[in-house]
């Protein structure tokens, strides 16, 4: 699991930009026709993709992998920094202005982004392994932006 992935969310073009971008998306590659250059990437979620989707395919197994370690429990203090994700993996966004990273990440109220979909899950799985007379402590780390939301995540 210790690998990097490299996932591009697609986000609708406007019609104008639909009509002046030579960028094209063909499987898991972006091109321009006719140029010799073209750039893979392990994965391309269309334009139509809900955010859900972008999460279970490239986040939930870095979730679980930090409570439940790769082959069982991880340990019984697990460290959470909500700005990265899980101790295990590293969940990021990178992309231009107005291209789509804190609706992918924090999402609306009806389409969760993958933070508070982490937050969830994480939750959800330590309550599941509680069960076995395991305790956790967990530690979150937050930019401060994004403190005001942390209630109602894990309300």
């Amino acid at each position: 699991m210790e690998q990097i992935h490299v996932s591009v969310r697609s986000r609708p073009l406007s019609p104008e930009d639909g009509e002046t971008s030579p960028w094209r998306i063909s499987g898991n590659s972006i091109f321009i026709p006719n140029q010799p250059s073209k750039f893979e990437f392990d994965r391309i979620f269309g334009e139509e993709c809900k955010t859900i989707e972008v999460y279970k395919a490239r986040t939930k197994q870095l979730v679980d992998a930090a409570v439940r370690g790769f082959n069982g429990i991880a340990s019984h203090f697990i460290a959470l920094s909500l700005d990265i994700l899980v101790v295990t993996g590293t969940v990021f966004a990178y992309g231009q202005t107005n291209s789509g990273k804190t609706h992918t990440m924090r999402g609306v109220a009806v389409e969760p982004g993958v933070i508070p979909l982490a937050v969830h899950d994480l939750f959800n799985i330590i309550q599941e392994v509680s069960l076995q007379s395991l305790r956790f402590a967990l530690a979150a780390s937050l930019p401060s932006d994004l403190r005001s939301n942390v209630i109602r995540w894990f309300a």
